[in-house]
């Protein structure tokens, strides 16, 4: 009975696959089922390889500690480990700082729990055993191999920790900063330096230790909340010089200048950024006066922009420039090595002719027209015409000798041109001087 049994289940496993071969036919069984690709949510606030940039030879610019450092801090540890401590703490400082170790919400930085900042120079014996006494106070047993650029910033190597604005958040900033300055637009909290708040924080730095960097900001691997971005616009902008009625007239002033001046539609679309500050705070060397500005884009895209500031007592233009063509700077491959005379005179005739086009008299003002200099606009040679007119003041056109066509045009009043030449003749003498 058992022989009976045990053939016909044989007979049964063979019927079962020849009827699978017959059909062609092979069922997989659920454990051995090819698994469905993984598809990786992409953060697209996540934070900025810079592995790379580091890559040249930056002395004390690079993330890591120097081998005279990493030889002393062993040194440091000892004494730490001995009883040791520093008159002062680095961990967590956010003011005037020269090091100092950042704790930072891990899950906002992508698993970082603190960030390093070092100088320009090598550390002193003093900062290696405060570096040991902040890694301590978080129970962190510190090697120096730990310190790489997705934790550590140094001698002003980056302005930014691991990551700078997304254009989306430039655009809102901008968007903001016009609300703060039109609008009266305030935050409802008031921002915090520490990271450790919210994610967000800023130091400022001791300049001279980080080669002219003044502050440092912290932005979290996580989109910025309009709330935020109006933070830091408060914190990296003095209050408007002027009330928004006031501002509203300067920018109806310094669009009918440009208009008479420069050839800008009345149309033209101002930008979010705009200022009340001294002439000297922008480009005018020694001129006290105090300026509005602000740029301007054309409406229907042509690339035609125009920046500048009037003179808010009285409403003309101090300076200001316009971009005609918009190829030297928005094409990376646009390289000219054409040599040309720049002192030809057709230069001057093409210079004449855009200055009259632009100005509202078709150039009835203008008394001289002279060949200055061979200049660059990016990487295109040019020549550069000055064009004066009957009140002071220059153009200063820049024609490409590729295109042989204007591409911008600078101008300046003649209470501008005297601070700047004032300020030349300044330099030149103290080199002078110096030479002697």
């Amino acid at each position: 009975m058992m022989i009976k049994r045990g053939l016909i289940l044989i007979l049964s496993m063979m019927m079962l696959f020849a009827a699978a071969t017959a059909e062609n036919t092979v069922e997989i069984l659920p454990t051995a089922a090819p698994m469905p690709d993984l598809v990786l949510e992409n953060n697209p606030y996540a934070f900025e390889d810079l592995s790379a940039y580091y890559e040249g030879e930056w002395e004390y610019q690079t993330p890591a500690l120097t081998v005279s450092e990493k030889d002393h801090f062993s040194e440091a540890q000892r004494r730490w480990d001995e009883g040791e401590r520093p008159g002062s703490s680095i961990l967590n400082l956010t003011e005037n700082v020269q090091v100092a170790l950042i704790q930072l919400p891990a899950e906002q930085y992508e698993g970082e729990c603190w960030f390093l900042i070092l100088p320009n120079r090598e550390m002193t014996d003093t900062e290696l055993l405060q570096l040991a006494d902040a890694y301590g106070q978080l129970g962190i047993i510190f090697d120096p191999g730990m310190v790489s650029w997705h934790n550590c910033m140094r001698g002003g190597g980056i302005e930014h920790a691991l990551r700078s604005f997304r254009e989306e958040e430039s655009e809102r900033y901008s968007s903001i900063g016009g609300q703060f300055i039109r609008s009266g637009l305030r935050p409802k909290t008031p921002f915090t330096a520490s990271v450790m708040d919210d994610g967000l924080g800023f130091v400022t730095l001791d300049e001279e230790t980080f080669n002219g960097l003044g502050g440092f900001t912290f932005y979290p691997a996580r989109r910025l909340t309009d709330e935020e971005l109006l933070q830091l616009y408060a914190l990296r902008n003095k209050e408007p010089a002027a009330e928004p009625d006031e501002m509203a007239r300067y920018e109806n002033q310094i669009r009918q200048e440009m208009h008479d001046l420069l050839g800008m539609p009345l149309s033209a679309i101002r930008s979010n950024e705009e200022s009340v500050h001294p002439a000297n705070e922008s480009n005018v060397y020694g001129d006290e006066r105090i300026g509005y500005y602000t740029s301007f884009t054309e409406v229907g895209g042509t690339g035609r922009r125009w920046s500048g500031g009037i003179d808010i007592s009285t409403g003309k233009l101090i300076e200001a420039s316009v971009t005609l063509d918009d190829r030297y700077y928005t094409d990376p491959k646009m390289i000219s090595d054409i040599l040309m005379d720049p002192w030809d005179t057709r230069w001057a005739e093409i210079a004449r002719t855009t200055v009259s086009s632009l100005r509202e008299d078709q150039g009835a003002g203008i008394v001289s027209v002279y060949n200055w200099c061979e200049a660059t606009l990016n990487d295109l040679i040019a020549s550069e015409v000055r064009v004066s007119t009957d009140e002071g003041n220059v153009y200063r056109v820049r024609i490409a000798y590729i295109f042989e066509q204007a591409m911008a045009v600078e101008y300046k009043d003649a209470t501008a041109i005297a601070c700047e030449d004032n300020y030349y003749h300044s330099m030149e003498k103290k080199e002078g001087t110096v030479n002697e």
